[in-house]
């Protein structure tokens, strides 16, 4: 599916329910962390880092945010040494 798509698909899910809806994103159509962000960004008009946090945040990334985190920090480690 595509952006159009998906947005019309979750058209009926506020911020409220965002967890439900990131949820769906990742169980019922696959979308990766990337993906997920990138359409609550375009859902809701959201700043990216503020729909980093909630996909990062959510129960259906909590598997993965400790690797995540760690990947984040190691990548920022490096370019912060390169100076």
């Amino acid at each position: 599916m595509n952006n159009t798509e998906l947005l019309e698909k979750y058209k009926d899910y506020t911020i409220t329910n965002i967890e439900d809806l990131i949820l769906k994103m990742k169980l019922e159509d696959d979308l990766s962390m990337m993906q997920s962000t990138m359409l609550l960004v375009l859902k809701f008009k959201l700043k990216i880092s503020e729909a980093d946090n909630y996909v990062l945040n959510s129960k259906a990334w909590s598997d993965r945010k400790e690797s995540v985190e760690k990947l984040r920090d190691n990548i920022f480690d490096k370019l912060k040494n390169r100076h």
